[in-house]
């Protein structure tokens, strides 16, 4: 790839976030995509703390009610705000960010971090699926975030996980396989295949 410069280290402190993705690439003569690897140190989770308001009708007097909720929002917050900037100080032919996969998070001071399951690490989600023995099998996944959402759908609608769990491992296996006949890099993944939604009749609703 080509690198402009490395980036400084900051100090020991705050939070560290490991993330790997592709970037859209372009140049005078060539356009594309480039994979890219990362590090990004913030003063600490709040950072990416965001919030919003969901209308709740009218109150007795007539007036609006909303309802707060705050969230992190990590991957949204690194992809529009802080990775171009990091991304197109490194490299001299960044365009934009295509996606970003968030490795891990963890303190620079040694803390233990209450993250959500779709932020903890590949070790932390193995520790989990072993304190609750979850039916999960670690090593089948070449995509973390396949695995963090496998966990979350196992917890909130164990029954749809089980019986979806043989076909998506049949597809596990043929990635795999797919890979390893082509001589693909270990690290390279499939697209994911989505599932066909059935347009609404007239006057239904799709829920998105």
């Amino acid at each position: 790839m080509a690198e402009k410069r490395a980036t400084a280290v900051a100090p020991a402190s705050g939070i560290k976030i490991a993330v790997h993705g592709k970037y859209y690439y372009k140049t005078e003569t060539a356009k594309g995509t480039k994979d890219y690897s990362l590090t990004v140190r913030a003063a600490s989770l709040e950072m990416f703390r965001e919030s919003s308001q969901k209308y709740m009708g009218t109150d007795d007097a007539g007036r609006a009610k909303y309802r707060s909720t705050s969230y992190l929002n990590i991957r949204g917050q690194l992809k529009k705000r802080l990775l171009p900037i990091l991304l197109g100080r490194k490299y001299v032919d960044f365009a934009r960010v295509r996606y970003v996969i968030i490795d891990s998070v963890v303190s620079e001071a040694g803390g233990r971090l209450d993250l959500p399951i779709d932020l903890r690490s590949k070790a932390q989600l193995e520790a989990m699926i072993r304190e609750e023995k979850i039916p999960i099998a670690v090593e089948e996944y070449l995509e973390i975030d396949d695995l963090r959402q496998d966990i979350l759908q196992y917890i909130q609608e164990p029954e749809v996980f089980l019986k979806a769990q043989p076909a998506k491992a049949r597809r596990r296996a043929e990635d795999k396989s797919f890979l390893e006949l082509n001589d693909l890099n270990d690290e390279e993944t499939l697209p994911p295949v989505r599932e066909k939604k059935e347009k609404p009749s007239a006057g239904g609703i799709l829920d998105e």
